[in-house]
């Protein structure tokens, strides 16, 4: 929306203005939008946080209230609000008052909730609710964000002493320790300071940012870019500030400051705790020359004993007051030799003997700064000792640049020893490869050659990158110290032996315990004058590997059998082997026609038991062993209700805490039925009978399999059913008895299984194929009734009609109707068929194409008139007369285009006996008549006159006139669509009014104002006009017509004349600020793949205040007019225009650059083949406030081509022939694909079964992954090896698996978002031939089969009964021994006492 000028010179101008500004805000202004700050954020407990809000779109006063809240389990606490200063809850108002928590307004649509410690119960949905000033509600009125609140582990830790005491140009090195335990990723910084007595602040000396970058503090930058300051970061925690040059202004306290940073959704790291360590205080003692004009010179040599490879510093230092203009020579002596010299003018000499040590780098000296030099041998020598001294002249420089002494000065000397490195020091590592998490690790150090007392330090490193962390020391005193932060909290000792043996033992290790150790042994002796002096040092590391409960531990489900009958004992072994842990198991299990597991039971890790079914199923049993633990499940007496899928689940727990959960293998138990026995009587194969008598059927059953035994009766007549009697002798009516012959059929029982149909007074269209279908239930041990088999008998029934002259008229007649007009079709009885005694049935039927024919209705002959259900429509638009006594008429309202197709009737006549019973006589039907149905003629017709305006007032507008001067039909309505564009170029919808009178405007920056003057005159009317309206607007004119099925269908369309616009402005005149690329590109495509589209502008004059605003055109092929797929606004707003939802779903806009955009269309279909350009507008900001248009141009066309996947299915096709005589076996049949059309395509895979009976589906691999199965008494057994092979397994093999069997794959595509079919094909036959005993071709093709299948299974019996004997005894002994030792004792636990395994029986 426009901005009013605040000023206006001429008062009614500004009155219509202000008029026209209100108008335009009740149009245009925006629903209310309140906004929270991105969650879920984190913060530390303890530390302020704060939340920001704001509202946008609102109506009313410009200050606006706000109320903040949480949510905790759908219960909602109000925290602080704005306006009402008793807002909050009881649990926040101390807070609130005590001012920890506050609200802080930043502007009057935007405020802060801050809280200045937050504590744990503060986590939970944080909303932010803004109270409504609105006159209509409309829009959001409330926001939220998630808050979690952790627990503050931060920690900063300076371990060193607490004061130190140093001269001035001393090295100073302090370290810091920093840890912090959070589950979520942070960042830290950490910053040294100083803080002095002369200071009011500290003093940052040095910080680590949470990007690792260091930054110098003020006043310390020089020193930090010469390297006199800086800081690193030890392994993972330790921070080491180093100052190799101390002075005198840093005397002060030093501490280490610590931030903890995270990263919130909306990409702004905030901080979220933060830590001060401990001070060290350091005192640095100034060096001060005392008189005027006079220096001093100092010395100071490398601390400590020096070795063979040490390296020796030997520092000189100069100190001078108010001496300007002189300079210093300065020269290193040992024994009063020269060494090295650094002359006034700063020139190096090196004397004697050391120039060649000098040479090959293995001493320099410098001059570190202004008073300091510096002599460094790096690896000393023996003869490198003696007595050191360093001589300084002071010098004037001459006018000719020479140099003149003036007095010199020596230093104190100091006596520098060197000493040769002798030891037998030797350290050998023992420690296990492996530990187990949980136990202790040790790790043992055995020293040799050792002659004075000894110190052992151990470290510890996870991975190779990292550097070694101290565990623990051991000092030559025997003392532990120097225990490393992260095992002060644990089980950590060391234990020595007089042999020289030191172990550390770290209890109860855990994964991170992982790595590498290593082992530093240290020699001491006694000085002369009593001290200790570390002579030797060695060291030694080795690697270990702390495995998890969770990899050592493996579980295994087991039983002896899987397929067992009914009623049957069923055991199932749960075998758990890994460490000696409590273990909690729960048993689980599927059935077969579901897809969730259910609990059966629970067995906790402290002994408990916890039933989950009934336990009457099931008994349980634990047998614990030396390196395993068995867990049985028995079934005592199985039934079809426990067939499925069975699972253990273990939990090993290590004192108290759970280490690893582990899943044992699926195992599937199958439960079979009996053999059934069921034998039926033979039926004869045809009954003949005369219509209007009884027909009586039997149905016999010769054998059951149980005296129990209870059956299901089911007649059918052809495919459909007549009556079925259930197990509880309920009879019940089929689809095929009707509403009349109901009352015609009965089902009787004679004797006890005999079983009789009867078909009181029959008639001709009783005749057919009558089936007795019986099914055998027997009851399992649960109760539950389960189907055996199923057996039937059938024969043929023939109803013979007596002689009749009825006859119906049998001509064949055409009929032509317009759409929407009635259509009567007759019917009529020829012959002697008027006879008051006859009465007649009526069914008429239509048939359309070469459908099958369909009933319409039924008229009775007592009346009665059934309409059929074939179509509720057509059935509401019929009406059925009869005149006179067979004569009939059936007419169809409102015709429509379905109707058209062959009519014909089919009547029955019935006469009335003496008893008053009517009596069906004879049936006949009529000849056909064709129906045609002529659709409206298009008679549309829009007005095409061409028209030109030149518009120069822009407040004026222009309407586009849509005028229709003829119709098709008064019944039908119009959709208008109005479209514009420009000389060559195809024109784009800008505005569309639907046939159900909802209006669509493609314009977003514009109010298009819609008018319909007259039932065929529509008006468009463009206000507010720019230069970006001129073009050419024409309207389209579709014109729609509802039938009576109530569907919609399209008559024709027509499009108007031109309406030429030209905008004629000032600005207009101005040259075109840019151009565009027009060159006319092609992209071929795959069905599925993506295309990207690219707008690229071309500025001449690069200025900050110009704006575009874009479209993106998409013109199909097979459309006149071009459709916006999506606008883009100058102030950043995107619309997704096209009412395409699924395109719309599948489009990605992105402007990288501010000269480009760029369009991805995802996932491309056929339907996305067309031409896509963008066009342009250039908007800049004028004096007034106002956006206005300075330029336009559009780019070239770029046309996609999709093409469709070329089928490239092949499935392996190999015939097989397979013959099976092991019943047990089962049998595999494969398919394989070969080559598949997309490497993104998907298959369904379905397999079918050829026999005698014909070929029907057995399972089917859907392609969404689902998978099902056509045979419910068989658990066939799906596999997939890899992406192209399928298997389907046929187990327990019984001779009516033997047939052909194949394989057929379909390939889908997931395009356009949805599932495409590609392609499809079948795989080769695998035939298969079940042979069993009583086969004599086996039996006469294998004799040697035949005795080995007696012997072989013989000696397996012998070596069983053996077995179970000494078992037998065994378990006796071992019962007798330990009786008390049950497992079900109180108390008892699951997991046996380490080497007590005497009583488990060996189950494997």
């Amino acid at each position: 929306m426009s901005e009013l000028p605040l000023i206006m010179e001429d008062f009614v101008s500004w009155r219509l203005l202000l008029l026209l500004c209100l108008l335009q805000w009740d149009q245009c202004a925006g629903q209310r939008v309140v906004q929270i700050q991105d969650g879920p954020l984190y913060r530390v407990e303890g530390f302020p946080i704060s939340i920001s809000c704001s509202v946008s779109g609102f109506k009313g006063p410009d200050e606006q209230d706000f109320e903040f809240g949480v949510r905790k389990k759908n219960v909602e606490f109000n925290i602080i609000s704005t306006k009402e200063p008793d807002f909050a809850f009881a649990k926040f108002s101390n807070r609130v008052k005590q001012k920890d928590i506050e609200i802080v307004r930043l502007t009057g649509s935007s405020a802060k909730l801050r809280i200045r410690n937050v504590a744990m119960n503060d986590a939970g949905q944080i909303f932010c609710h803004t109270p409504s000033t609105d006159t209509i509600l409309h829009g959001l009125y409330e926001a939220e964000t998630t808050l979690n609140v952790v627990p503050d582990t931060l920690k900063a830790i300076y371990s060193g002493s607490p004061s130190q005491s140093m001269s001035e140009g001393d090295p100073l090195q302090l370290e810091c320790q920093v840890y912090s335990e959070t589950f979520q990723h942070t960042h830290l910084s950490v910053t040294w300071y100083v803080h002095s007595g002369e200071d009011e602040d500290p003093r940052p000396i040095i910080t680590l940012d949470r990007d690792l970058t260091v930054k110098p503090g003020g006043g310390f930058e020089d020193r930090y870019h010469a390297g006199l300051i800086s800081m690193d970061k030890v392994e993972d925690a330790t921070y080491r500030l180093k100052m190799p040059q101390v002075q005198q202004s840093d005397q002060g306290k030093f501490y280490c400051y610590v931030v903890q940073w995270i990263q919130d959704p909306d990409r702004n790291w905030t901080e979220i705790a933060h830590k001060t360590s401990t001070a060290c205080n350091v005192e640095i003692k100034p060096i001060v020359a005392t008189d005027v004009g006079s220096f001093s010179v100092y010395m100071k040599a490398s601390k400590g004993p020096q070795q063979d490879g040490d390296a020796l510093d030997i520092r000189c230092s100069v100190k001078a007051q108010n001496l300007p203009g002189y300079f210093y020579s300065v020269t290193w002596m040992k024994n009063e030799k020269n060494v090295a010299q650094i002359g006034s003018s700063g020139m190096l000499t090196v004397f004697d003997s050391y120039k060649d040590r000098e040479n090959a780098a293995e001493m320099r000296a410098v001059k570190t700064s202004l008073t300091d030099y510096m002599l460094t041998i790096h690896s000393a020598r023996t003869e490198d000792q003696g007595q050191y001294q360093c001589e300084v002249w002071q010098e004037s420089m001459n006018e000719d640049g020479t140099f003149k002494r003036v007095q010199k000065q020596l230093s104190n000397p100091e006596t520098v020893s060197i000493t040769t490195k002798e030891s037998d020091l030797a350290v050998v590592m023992m420690m296990k490869d492996a530990v187990t998490e949980g136990d202790a690790l040790q790790v043992t150090c055995s020293v040799s050659g050792f002659k004075g007392s000894l110190s052992v330090s151990w470290q510890h490193k996870k991975d190779s990158v990292d550097s070694f962390s101290d565990v623990t020391s051991l000092t030559h005193e025997g003392v532990m110290k120097d225990t490393g932060t992260r095992y002060q909290s644990r089980h950590v000792q060391t234990l020595h032996s007089p042999a020289g043996n030191f172990t550390l033992e770290i209890g109860e290790a855990g994964l991170s315990d992982s790595g590498e150790y290593r082992c530093l042994v240290s020699e001491w002796t006694i000085q002369s004058n009593g001290e200790m002096k570390k002579t030797h040092t060695q060291s030694q590391q080795s690697k270990v590997t702390v495995r998890s409960v969770e990899s050592l531990m493996k579980v295994t489900l087991k039983s002896r059998k899987t397929t067992v009958p009914i009623d049957s004992p069923v055991e199932l072994l749960c075998i758990v082997v890994g460490p000696d842990v409590s273990l909690a198991v729960r048993w689980m299990f599927r059935s077969l026609n579901s897809t969730a597991q259910k609990n059966i039971l629970t067995i906790h890790n402290a002994g408990e038991i916890t039933w989950l079914t009934d336990q009457r199923n099931y008994q349980l049993s634990v047998q614990a062993q030396l390196s395993s633990t068995m867990f049985i499940l028995i079934m005592p007496r199985a039934s079809k209700q426990q067939e499925g899928q069975y699972q253990c689940q273990v939990d090993a727990y290590q004192r108290g805490r759970q280490k690893a959960m582990k899943n044992s293998n699926l195992l599937a138990v199958t439960i079979q039925k009996p053999d059934s026995k069921l034998r039926l009587s033979t039926l004869k194969s045809r009954q003949e009978t005369t219509a209007n008598t009884d027909a009586k059927i039997e149905c016999s059953i010769l054998n059951t399999t149980t005296n129990s035994s209870r059956f299901t009766i089911t007649w059918m007549i052809g495919f459909q059913m007549l009556l079925n009697m259930d197990l509880n002798a309920v009879v019940k009516y089929g689809p095929a008895a009707g509403v009349e012959m109901d009352q015609r059929i009965r089902m009787t029982v004679r004797q006890k299984h005999t079983f009789q149909l009867t078909v009181h007074q029959t008639r001709t269209t009783d005749s057919g194929q009558y089936l007795c279908e019986v099914e055998e239930w027997l009851q399992d041990p649960l109760g539950d009734w389960y189907s055996l088999k199923k057996l039937s008998a059938s024969t043929e029934l023939a109803v013979k009609e007596k002689a009749s002259d009825f006859r119906m008229n049998k001509a064949d007649t055409e009929l032509n109707v317009k759409e929407g007009e009635p259509l009567t079709l007759n019917c009529s009885v020829d012959g002697t068929g008027s006879e008051s005694t006859l009465r007649y049935s009526l069914t008429w039927f239509f048939t359309q194409d070469q459908s099958a024919s369909v009933t319409l209705l039924t008229y009775f002959y007592d009346g009665r008139l059934i309409y059929s259900s074939y179509d509720p429509e057509l059935a509401g638009r019929l009406h059925f007369f009869s005149p006179a006594v067979g004569i009939f008429q059936l007419t169809i309202h409102r015709a429509i285009q379905t109707d058209r197709g062959r009519y014909h009737c089919q009547a029955q006549q019935y006469q009335v006996d003496c008893k008053g019973h009517w009596l069906a006589k004879a049936s006949d039907k009529s000849g056909y008549t064709n129906v045609g149905v002529q659709l409206i003629e298009n008679k549309l017709s829009v007005r095409k006159e061409n028209q030109s305006r030149s518009i120069t007032n822009l407040q004026v507008g222009f309407t586009v006139d849509c005028i229709v001067d003829s119709r098709s039909s008064d019944a039908s309505v119009f959709e208008v669509t109005w479209s514009k564009g420009l000389e060559n170029e195809r024109p784009i919808i800008i505005f569309n009014a639907s046939r159900d009178g909802t209006l669509h405007s493609a314009i977003n920056d514009k109010d298009l104002v819609f008018k319909r003057p007259g039932a065929k005159q529509y008006m468009l009317t463009v206000p507010n006009i720019n230069l970006a309206d001129s073009g050419l607007y024409h309207c389209q004119v579709v014109e729609w017509i509802q039938t009576a099925a109530n569907k919609w269908r399209r008559i024709g369309e027509d499009k108007s004349g031109q309406l030429s616009i030209q905008v004629k402005t000032e600005e207009s005149q101005k040259k075109e600020n840019f151009t565009m690329d027009e060159t006319e590109k092609s992209i071929t495509i795959k069905q599925g793949e993506k295309f990207e589209l690219e707008c690229t502008l071309n500025v001449k004059n690069e200025d900050p205040s110009y704006h575009y605003n874009l479209r993106w055109i998409f013109n199909s092929p097979d459309s006149s007019s071009g459709i916006v797929l999506l606008a883009y606004s100058f102030n950043g707003r995107l619309q997704y225009v096209t009412e395409n939802q699924q395109l719309k779903d599948r489009l990605r806009f992105s402007r990288p650059t501010t000269d480009t955009f760029h369009l991805t269309v995802l996932n491309a279909g056929i339907a996305d083949t067309g031409s896509y350009q963008c066009r342009v507008e250039m908007v800049q900001l004028d004096c007034e406030g106002q956006w206005t248009q300075t330029a336009k141009s559009q780019s070239g066309s770029t046309t996609i081509t999709v093409h469709s996947i070329e089928s490239n299915l092949h499935v392996q096709k190999e015939n097989q022939t397979l013959n099976i005589t092991d019943l047990q076996a089962g049998f595999t049949t494969d398919c394989v694909i070969a080559s598949q059309s997309s490497d993104k395509s998907v298959f369904e895979v379905t397999w079918f079964k050829a026999e005698e009976g014909g070929t029907h589906v057995i399972f089917t691999a859907k392609h969404d992954g689902t998978l099902r199965s056509a045979l419910h008494d068989k658990s066939l057994v799906f596999g997939r090896p890899d992406a192209t092979h399928y298997k389907l397994t046929v187990p327990q093999i019984d001779p009516t698996d033997k047939g052909k069997y194949y394989c057929q794959v379909e390939e889908w595509l997931h395009t356009d978002n949805a599932w495409k079919k590609l392609a499809s094909d079948r795989s080769g036959v695998l035939s298969v031939h079940v042979h069993t005993q009583g086969d004599p071709e086996k039996q006469s093709a294998d004799p040697l089969g035949v005795t080995m299948g007696i012997t072989i299974p013989l000696i397996c019996f012998l070596v069983l009964v053996i077995i179970l004997l000494l078992r037998r005894e065994h378990k006796r002994n071992c019962e007798l021994k330990k009786k008390k030792d049950c497992l079900w004792a109180e108390n008892n636990p699951l997991s046996p006492a380490p080497g007590d395994n005497s009583c488990a029986d060996n189950h494997s």
